[in-house]
């Protein structure tokens, strides 16, 4: 009967082997599909933009000039987020990068008293 037992233990945990070996072959390694590995990722390299802001005679925002756009992220997405003083969002636009600066005009109703910063964002094409 001991014997039996060990038998049966062993066919289990051979079929436990075997049932994860077939789910980690189902794993896809592609580019059209969920999958894990490495690559590397190049900036290009914004970390001295510098934005200027226009202000209507209410006190607000009503466009973010943003220039330093290093020619190397042309075709990519530049965001621009207008942050207060505690770092939360007061409003935020993109646009596709064409040149060395770029104009955002949308955002209405946000309070140049209230703007503390910009937060820069670059995503590839």
């Amino acid at each position: 009967m001991k014997a039996l037992s060990k038998t049966l233990a062993f066919a289990l945990a051979v079929t436990a082997t075997f049932a994860a070996f077939a789910a980690a072959a189902t794993l896809a390694l592609g580019s059209t599909s969920l999958s894990a590995g490495n690559a590397t990722v190049s900036s290009c390299g914004v970390g001295s933009l510098t934005a200027t802001r226009s202000v209507d005679n209410n006190g607000n925002v009503t466009q973010v000039n943003v220039s330093g756009i290093p020619a190397a992220c042309a075709g990519e997405t530049l965001s621009v987020t207008l942050v207060d003083q505690s770092g939360a969002s007061l409003g935020s636009a993109s646009a596709t990068i064409a040149g060395t600066s770029a104009t955002f005009s949308s955002f209405a109703g946000v309070s140049a008293a209230s703007l503390y910063g910009y937060a820069f964002a670059v995503e590839g094409a």
